[in-house]
């Protein structure tokens, strides 16, 4: 923790919960939330909780860049409180193979790049997307996994916190 407190990393979080009970209809105009999988209530509060953490713990995001889905958007807006959507963010799972390695190459490069001096890089975004571009499955919803830009232009995968952990290293952040 007192690492990411100094900055200098990438942190992608994988969206808080979802409502399993739905699905993503059309994803072509994601600025329909009606016709995706959003957030449960369940994970609204842990987005919230994660987001209580992180700035309870002194950890900066100068960028905080997110998947066009609304279960991102609403994740980085409940948790940073601020976002930019990226359109290379979105979720890998389905596209054709070429847009599937772009895709990729889009996102190792996000995590190859070095945040400004004392902050952090934050992006929300989606299982597949991390198992393509560093061959990790981000477990479970709510996941942050630790990526160091490397001076060579690549990335050092560093660890996961656990959603749940957030909330241990700051009792008060419930």
């Amino acid at each position: 923790i007192h690492a990411l407190q100094k900055g200098g990393y990438v942190l992608y979080f994988r969206h808080a919960i979802t409502d399993r009970s739905r699905i993503d209809a059309d994803r072509v105009n994601l600025h329909n939330c009606a016709t995706q999988r959003n957030l449960s209530e369940e994970g609204q509060k842990q987005a919230r909780a994660i987001g209580k953490a992180v700035q309870t713990l002194g950890i900066t995001a100068a960028e905080v860049l997110t998947s066009p889905y609304c279960r991102c958007i609403d994740t980085a807006k409940l948790a940073f409180g601020k976002f930019t959507v990226v359109a290379d963010l979105v979720w890998t799972l389905g596209q054709p193979e070429a847009e599937t390695q772009r895709l990729a190459e889009a996102l190792r490069k996000l995590l190859g790049t070095q945040p400004p001096k004392g902050t952090n890089t934050v992006l929300v975004s989606h299982t597949a997307n991390l198992k393509e571009a560093v061959g990790i499955w981000p477990e479970p919803e709510g996941a942050v996994y630790i990526f160091q830009p490397r001076e060579d232009g690549g990335v050092s995968y560093l660890g996961s916190i656990g959603p749940e952990e957030w909330t241990a290293l700051t009792p008060t952040a419930e």
